[in-house]
């Protein structure tokens, strides 16, 4: 990743002393709506990798009744991610996050009649994340885990979660949280940049899914990507937030030479950036039975063409099956980045 022109680090930042992670995976397997969710552990003895964050032992699987979702399907969420440093660079600036957020309300006992107790329900979200850090010797690596875990404070912190779509209104006060939000995380790192010498220069990429039932919101800036798998083609949701980009999108040069475009790597829009406030884009959908959705970093995109990743998302009806497939073709394409990617699969459950 490039910051921005005029950015006073040069190219070689990612090179680090400190030792590096090889490679990371998780897998999260979840229904939405009834009630269940089972967190399966990390495979970190699988070979080649190695979980520096993660204890195995932590892990955990809990069994939850079944009760009815807010409003639409039941919708079941698998997803799984991994990130690998790749063959050339010596630390991982990449992070990912998978997470899931609930409201439930159960009444353990009472003796009010039956027909004043309101039907009971649970309203759950799921957030997927990908940062790709830049900057001098550790600061990319500090930039994309400031960005995360900052974006998780404010999740938590939050006096309201949406999770309830019914009200159009929802929606815009959803859009402008997460804008509020990616205001604040870019604050936090410019302001870590500014404050430690060290950190200088440093900024991140940040994509961002947030999904409730079969809603679906996209905030990003940078040149990680989100892709929706459906029907068997490929779209991808997020736009590159760099100058070849631009050059493009003004004319100035075809799409077909963004690729292999000096300027492909240098970055217009990145978290951390000056300034009060960061123009994220924002986008909201609809999911159908079967969507895919991808998460990824530019590790993968810059070595691996859409049409292989389409493929391979077709390929694997495991969410982990198909982040294995992935990487690994990053890395026998050359490997020269980090590579990181989130896949979700949602499935429709018959009532």
């Amino acid at each position: 990743m490039t910051p921005v022109a005029g950015c006073k680090h040069p190219t070689s930042r990612r090179i680090c002393l400190q030792s590096a992670r090889s490679a990371t995976t998780s897998t999260l397997s979840l229904l939405g709506g009834a009630g269940r969710a089972t967190l399966l552990a990390p495979e970190s003895c699988r070979e080649g990798r190695s979980m520096s964050t993660h204890d195995p032992s932590l892990s955990d699987t809990g069994e939850f009744p079944a009760v009815p979702t807010a409003s639409g399907p039941r919708v079941q969420v698998r997803a799984a991610a991994r990130s690998h440093v790749g063959r050339v660079r010596r630390n991982n600036e990449d992070h990912y996050l998978i997470a899931r957020i609930r409201r439930q309300l159960e009444i353990a006992s009472t003796n009010l009649d039956p027909y004043l107790i309101p039907p009971l329900r649970e309203e759950i979200g799921y957030i997927f994340a990908i940062a790709d850090g830049m900057g001098g010797m550790a600061s990319g690596e500090e930039a994309s885990r400031l960005a995360l875990s900052a974006g998780l404070e404010l999740v938590r912190d939050a006096n309201k979660w949406h999770l309830d779509f019914t009200d159009p209104a929802e929606v815009d006060d959803l859009k402008e949280t997460c804008l509020r939000y990616f205001r604040q995380i870019n604050r936090r790192v410019y302001e870590r940049a500014t404050s430690h010498a060290a950190m200088e220069g440093m900024g991140t990429t940040l994509s961002v899914a947030y999904s409730v039932g079969l809603r679906l919101f996209v905030i990003h800036v940078g040149d990680s990507r989100v892709y929706l798998s459906h029907g068997g083609g490929l779209e991808q949701l997020t736009l590159d937030h760099t100058v070849a980009q631009d050059l493009a999108i003004s004319g100035k040069i075809t799409q077909s030479q963004v690729k292999s475009h000096r300027l492909r790597n240098v970055l217009t829009k990145y978290v951390g950036s000056p300034g009060e406030g960061i123009d994220a884009q924002l986008q909201s959908l609809d999911l159908v039975d079967g969507d895919r959705l991808l998460l990824c970093s530019d590790g993968l995109t810059d070595l691996v063409d859409d049409a292989t990743i389409a493929e391979l998302l077709r390929a694997a009806d495991d969410p982990q099956d198909a982040c294995d497939r992935l990487i690994d073709a990053a890395l026998q394409a050359g490997g020269r980045d980090n590579v990181s990617a989130i896949v979700v699969h949602y499935l429709v459950e018959d009532d």
